[in-house]
């Protein structure tokens, strides 16, 4: 894909990228035609992050048997996954720590979320000048609804760490951002102009006798 058709927009760092990723992706969808400029538009909301972690967490709960594409159910994926990790013993365990703010989501985590939001997610890596697929992502085939499209930074970011979600927003949907420093960028506040009263004429009594 050419990424000249995207705007990258970043997310904090903080171990819930993806979360702010999906989140701030569909605050765009809701927002983006009307912006004029980079400056207009807040990206991160921690509290829509953890909502959606939450939903992702109990949609999984109630899911270990949802068969997936390859045959195989969500209880064998998370099963799978607890063998290359030696802190965690059990599904619970591995939920458990999925519910925690700073737990990294993977593969497990978009499957819940497409399915939760019924949209197709998509996630890309830079391979040369052109976008590539990395292989992470969930296609829902009968979703009427626009994809999500994500970017997936393997290299050393700003960021803790060195796998970082990103927005991949098209640009055709309305959105275009001029700056790269777009974890500096925060709403300018509203500036509220005090209307001064007219000033009328004193009225000035004076002493004595009427006329």
């Amino acid at each position: 894909m050419n990424k000249g058709n995207f705007t990258k927009v970043n997310v904090a760092g903080d171990g819930a990228c993806y979360f702010h990723a999906v989140t701030g992706y569909l605050e765009l969808d809701k927002n983006a035609k009307k912006l004029k400029d980079d400056k207009k538009y807040t990206y991160f909301k921690k509290g829509n992050a953890s909502q959606l972690r939450k939903k992702v967490v109990a949609w999984l709960r109630k899911n270990l048997n949802f068969r997936l594409p390859n045959g195989l159910t969500i209880r064998d994926d998370i099963e799978e996954d607890i063998t290359r990790r030696p802190d965690l013993n059990s599904i619970n365990d591995y939920l458990d720590h999925m519910s925690g703010e700073k737990a990294y989501a993977g593969q497990i985590e978009i499957t819940a979320t497409a399915n939760i939001l019924n949209r197709t997610i998509r996630t890309f890596i830079h391979k040369g000048n052109k976008l590539s697929n990395v292989g992470l992502g969930y296609e829902i085939t009968k979703s009427k609804k626009g994809d999500i499209y994500l970017y997936h930074n393997l290299g050393v970011t700003k960021a803790k760490g060195l796998h970082h979600f990103e927005i991949l927003y098209p640009k055709s949907k309305g959105l275009v951002i001029t700056k790269t420093d777009y974890d500096k960028l925060r709403p300018k506040p509203k500036r509220t102009v005090r209307k001064s009263k007219p000033k009328g004429r004193r009225t000035v009594k004076r002493r004595g006798k009427r006329p």
